[in-house]
This record gives structure tokens, C-alpha cells and sequence, in this order.
């Protein structure tokens, strides 16, 4: 016990700057207790940085920063030792951060309004900051925290400094040199010569991580010849006034960058208000007669659906590899072996173009917005009953003809990443960055049985085996485990370690369980035996089978739908699908189609008999992360940057 107030549980990090970070309790509430190391405590700058955050963070109420008491920073004098601990006591941010985060979604990019979202909240908080005369000086997606309810949270406060201050270069002897990160500090602060306009060039290159998935001194985008940084054609998801903004954040000279926390926020206001405007009306839509024509849904109550589309913009840069590949997806998903070596033989060859479909109008049916976070698990029970849970840590269970949630479940301590149901559809299992397995009955909505510390990272992925007796489970660190799903029990453990698990499936008859994520495996598990499967070329985020249950569909971050051989392992076929990362794969009910969901926005439907896909449903407000096939025509969706589930109708032609 320290203080005779804390009890230390577990060490987290000893690689976090000058300090050690511990678990600690306060009664019953968890804390985060940083001790400076034992190597530092003699050396008076990096003491006077170590107490500058506990002093900066005391004068901080915001729900961006980490909450520290006035005394919340003490020295303790441990029996047997002449040196004292020099320490501070804050609040656990119960959350991943950015860089963890990226690493669960499977390395994918965030859209436009997720991106708004998260500036807005990090400027607002360096607003506070820079109020208080203090400014940042380190901020990198390490040193940014999510919370369960969505809100972004500065931590490390460690290497700011008052504006008034003069700025320390070198440490001379103590071996400290200037704080920096590669690729988010700007030149003036590498030259020691940090300004309150450095925080603003660390938030622009912390944007561009998130929105193109690759680090501002990854090569694919950084010219070293040049000092050049062309990241845009990487985020072709954001409009240009978002991107201009950017580019001013990230400037070379800190005189070119926005000066103030108001201009950023203004700014920032100024690109919501011009989205809000309508687009302009195309006159004359240009065709392209030798293209087979793409059926296009649009959506109601969208500024998309107001703007005519031309065939070269909808049709042509995806034309000609859906309708090649259209037929090979589909003879796949209905199980004929002979039709699809038979289109691998006539790639080749012109298929005749089909008549194109009726258009059809889709309309907003309703929105269930009882979410304060971003919904990261979606499942529909019994044809009417919808079931969500993500990022605020609350199961929502809802009844498709009402708005507002029949049940609300409450249990976890962080982030719900995946649901699972019985085969019965009685029971719920939940699990998420807690490392947990909850299971609930879902006529009751009470909680019957907790596994704690499941995993000793967040679990990403549930799935119940066909027979109902099995429950696996994922975890970030690449563990696989199997439990019994009606007594909890433990039954075996498939894996330590390996890559990240973001996605679970057994095989249709149960005799195999299929892990995607950083790799892709499947385990037989009669003989125990483990083929891994030719390397795919980014994070998996979803998988279905086929009907005849030969053929494994693979929804990939790099845009990409992957068709493998179940027995063997092997790459069958891949198709672009989309222009950003596809997060989910659903087989229909009746198994005569496919749709796949992107972050781009879209939804595609694949007719299975005619071998050519039916629609392109487009003009959703977001992109969409999850899709759940609803009754009487319905669309479910939700974005991961939307808190909102959203029901569309489908219309007759």
C-alpha cells in the first residue's frame, strides 16, 4: 500500500519515458501509478519534467485529459532504500491507444466524419492546454487515448512546457536530448525551438496516420529527397477543404500553420458547413455505350441522392472486374466446382453484357441512436430483434419497429468488439478490450456468467460452432481458445501467440474453425491438424463460406474479396471490390447472394443464378463497418464512425 491509500496490482510498461506505469487501487476504482525510475531521480531536469505533468494535469478538467488530484503527485520512501520514489497517481483511461487501435480495426482507414469528429475533440482539448500557457510538444497516436464513451484523451504530459519558458535543447551530461517523434515533430522543435504551433503539426501528421493507415515517414508517402509528403492520394475519402486543412496543420514553417486553437476550430467548423451544402446539379451525365451498365440504388435523405450520377462516374472504373469476376464469386457461392474451372479457363473472353436492372430507391426507415460511441458488433435475432454493442461498453437490444432500445445490458469495463449468438438464439456472448467473456440470457437481459481475464488482450472475435457446444475466441495478441458454451469451461487452447485474430468463423459443418487477421488459418478440430493459408496481402476483417462449403470468402482491408480453396488453402481468386477497406461479408439467408460492406460508403449484392451482381446500394451518410440482412426488404447498417445503427427500406421497381 502506498499512501496508505494505493494498492499497486500489476506492472504495465517500463518502457514509458522516464517512469514506470503500474496498475493501482483506490478502494475499488482503478488508477494509473507512475514512478519515476530509479536511474532519474537524481537528475533534476527530468525530475522537474516528471512533476511538470502531475502539475499540469492537476490544473486540467477536461474530459480529454486524464483527471490527477491536487494530490495526486507524492514522494514515497520505501523500507531498505535511500533513494526516494517519486510518483503520481491519475485516472485510468479505460481504452486503447490510437496505435493499438489502428492495430485491432485491422490497420484500416478512418472516414471523413470520424476524422472531423476526432480533430474537433483533440483541438478542443489543446484549446484548454494552451489557455493554461502550457502546450503539448509530444503528441503522437501512442500518446492519445480512446474512452469507452468515444472521447479522445491527451496523455503524457510529461514533455510540456510553459510558453514562457525558454526551451531546453540539450540536457548536456543527463544524455536527454529534445523531445521528438519521428515523422510528428515539427523542424522548429527539433531544432529546440518548439512553439505552441508545434502541437498543431504533430495533430495534422496524426491525422494522416489515421486516415491513409501508414506513418508519416513510411516511404509509400514520404519523399526524403523531396521532404515531400504525398499522402493525399492515400485518403481519397476526405473532400478537399479537409485536406487543405491539413496541409496547413503540417507545414514546414510554424508562421504557415494556423496560429491559434480558435482559427483550428473554426476551420474545422468551416469544412462541417460546406458538406452540409448541397452539391452541384450535373446537366449533361456523359455514357459510355460499350460498358454494361452497373444497376445503381440511391439512397433517400442523402445529399448524394439529390446529385445525378453519370455512367463514368459510377460505372466505368469498376465495370469491367465486376462483371469478369462476377461470375467465378458467384458459380463459387453455389457450389459448382466444374462452372468455376470453366470461368478460370474463359477469363479471357468478352462476357455479353446483361440487360441492366431496374433501379431501385432505397429510403431511411429509421435511425436507432442510442449509442454515445461508435458500434462495433451487429446481430439480428429471430428476424426482428437487433442487437448492438461497441465502443461505450453497452449492449443495446432493440426491436426493429421501435427507436428507442427495449433492453440496455451493462457489464463491461471497456470497448465491446464482438457478439455471438447460441444456435438457439437464446443466449448472448459479448467480450471486447477488457479481455472478458460475458454471456447473458436475451429474454431477461440478465447476465448468467462471467470469464474473466478470458485473454490478456482485447478479444476481437467470437464464434458459436454449428452444434451450439462450442464458443471460440480471439484475442489481439493471436490467442485462440475454445469453451464450452454452456458451462464456460475452458476446453482447449489452439494458440499462444501468433498474429492478430480479427475475425472467427467455423466451417459449416463444424469440423473446422477458420481465424483471420493478420494471417489466415484453420484448424481441424478432429485431428487437431493446422494449415496456414497463402498469404494474403492485408488484415482480414471478415469470412464467410460458401453453401457446399468448399470455397472460404475473405473481406480484407487492402479493398480486396479473397476466394480460397477450404481443404487446401489456396488463393482461388481475388477481387477488387470496393475503393477503400471491405469490413464485412454476409451470405443471404436463402444463399442465393453475397453482399459485401466497405468503408467507401457502398453495399454490393452478387446475384448467385444469374452470375452478375444485382446492385451497388450507394449514398449511405457513412461507411459502413457492419451490415445485417433485415426482414421484408430492410438493410441494416452501421458506420464505425456513426453511432447510430440505421434501417433502410428497399423499394419495388
Amino acid at each position: 500500500m502506498l499512501q496508505d491509500r494505493y494498492r499497486v496490482m500489476r506492472l504495465i510498461s517500463s518502457q514509458s519515458g522516464f517512469g514506470k506505469v503500474y496498475e493501482a487501487y483506490e478502494r475499488n476504482i482503478p488508477k494509473i501509478l507512475k514512478v519515476l525510475k530509479e536511474s532519474h531521480t537524481l537528475n533534476a531536469k527530468v525530475l522537474e519534467l516528471f512533476q511538470r505533468e502531475a502539475m499540469v494535469l492537476s490544473r486540467l478538467n477536461h474530459p480529454g485529459v486524464p483527471q490527477v488530484d491536487v494530490d495526486g503527485y507524492f514522494v514515497y520512501a520505501p523500507k531498505g532504500s535511500h533513494q526516494p520514489l517519486h510518483c503520481i497517481v491519475m485516472e485510468k483511461i479505460d481504452g486503447p491507444n490510437l496505435k493499438q487501435w489502428m492495430v485491432q480495426q485491422g490497420n484500416h482507414t478512418i472516414g471523413e466524419q470520424q476524422a472531423l469528429l476526432w480533430l474537433t475533440q483533440l483541438a478542443d482539448v489543446l484549446h484548454l492546454v494552451h489557455q493554461q500557457n502550457y502546450f503539448h510538444r509530444d503528441i503522437k497516436p501512442e500518446n492519445i487515448m480512446l474512452r469507452g464513451s468515444g472521447q479522445l484523451v491527451l496523455v503524457d504530459f510529461g514533455a510540456a512546457r510553459e510558453m514562457t519558458e525558454t526551451y531546453l535543447a540539450h540536457l548536456g551530461a543527463s544524455g536527454i536530448t529534445t523531445v521528438s517523434s519521428a515523422g510528428y515533430t515539427p523542424p522548429e522543435q527539433e531544432q529546440g525551438q518548439a512553439v505552441p504551433q508545434s502541437d498543431f503539426y504533430a495533430l495534422g501528421r496524426t491525422m494522416i496516420y489515421l486516415l491513409t493507415a501508414k506513418n508519416p515517414s513510411d516511404p509509400t508517402i514520404y519523399d526524403s529527397r523531396t521532404n515531400a509528403l504525398n499522402w493525399r492520394i492515400y485518403a481519397p475519402q476526405i473532400s478537399q477543404g479537409f485536406a487543405h486543412l491539413i496541409d496547413d496543420l503540417i507545414a514546414p514553417r510554424a508562421i504557415d500553420r494556423p496560429q491559434t486553437t480558435e482559427e483550428v476550430l473554426q476551420r474545422l467548423m468551416a469544412v462541417r458547413s460546406a458538406q452540409s451544402q448541397p452539391p452541384p446539379i450535373m446537366v449533361e451525365p456523359v455514357t459510355v455505350p460499350e460498358m454494361p451498365s452497373w444497376p445503381t440504388t440511391t439512397l433517400g435523405n442523402s445529399p448524394e441522392a439529390t446529385q445525378p450520377q453519370t455512367t463514368t462516374q459510377i460505372e466505368q472504373p469498376l465495370q469491367k472486374r465486376w462483371i469478369w469476376s462476377g461470375v467465378a464469386i458467384l458459380a463459387l457461392l453455389i457450389g459448382v466446382p466444374a462452372v468455376w474451372s470453366g470461368v478460370l479457363r474463359s477469363r479471357d473472353t468478352t462476357p455479353s453484357a446483361s440487360q441492366p436492372a431496374p433501379v431501385q430507391t432505397v429510403s431511411l426507415a429509421r435511425t436507432l441512436g442510442e449509442h454515445t460511441g461508435p458500434i462495433k458488433a451487429l446481430l439480428l435475432v429471430n428476424g426482428n430483434t437487433l442487437i448492438s454493442g461497441g465502443v461505450d461498453r453497452k449492449i443495446l437490444i432493440w426491436n426493429l419497429n421501435q427507436e428507442t432500445p427495449a433492453r440496455i445490458l451493462e457489464g463491461h469495463k471497456s470497448v465491446i468488439n464482438t457478439l455471438a449468438l447460441s444456435t438457439d438464439q437464446q443466449t448472448l456472448y459479448s467480450a471486447g478490450a477488457d479481455q472478458d467473456i460475458l454471456i447473458w440470457d436475451i429474454a431477461s437481459g440478465q447476465l448468467k456468467q462471467t470469464l474473466p481475464s478470458a485473454h490478456d488482450s482485447p478479444i476481437n472475435a467470437l464464434a458459436i460452432s454449428p452444434d451450439g457446444k462450442i464458443l471460440a475466441s480471439g484475442s489481439a495478441d493471436g490467442m485462440v481458445k475454445l469453451w464450452d458454451a454452456e458451462t464456460g469451461e475452458l476446453i482447449e487452447q489452439l494458440r499462444e501467440q501468433g498474429p492478430l485474430v480479427n475475425t472467427l468463423l467455423f466451417n459449416r459443418n463444424g469440423e473446422s474453425l477458420i481465424a483471420g487477421g493478420a494471417a489466415l488459418e484453420t484448424w481441424n478440430l478432429q485431428t487437431q491438424e493446422e494449415t496456414e493459408f497463402q498469404a494474403s496481402q492485408n488484415f482480414i476483417n471478415s469470412l464467410a463460406t460458401s453453401p457446399d462449403n468448399q470455397v472460404l470468402i475473405s473481406a480484407s482491408a487492402d479493398k480486396t474479396v479473397r476466394f480460397w480453396d477450404l481443404a487446401t488453402g489456396d488463393l482461388v481468386d481475388t477481387v477488387t471490390a470496393h475503393d477503400r477497406s471491405v469490413n464485412d461479408v454476409v451470405v443471404s439467408s436463402n444463399s442465393l447472394t453475397f453482399v459485401t460492406a466497405s468503408a467507401d460508403g457502398t453495399l454490393v449484392v452478387w446475384d448467385m443464378d444469374s452470375r452478375q451482381p444485382i446492385e451497388r446500394l450507394h449514398g449511405f451518410d457513412s461507411d459502413i463497418y457492419r451490415y445485417v440482412e433485415g426482414p421484408a426488404q430492410q438493410v441494416i447498417t452501421t458506420g464505425g464512425s456513426d453511432n447510430t445503427v440505421k434501417v433502410w427500406q428497399k423499394s419495388s421497381p
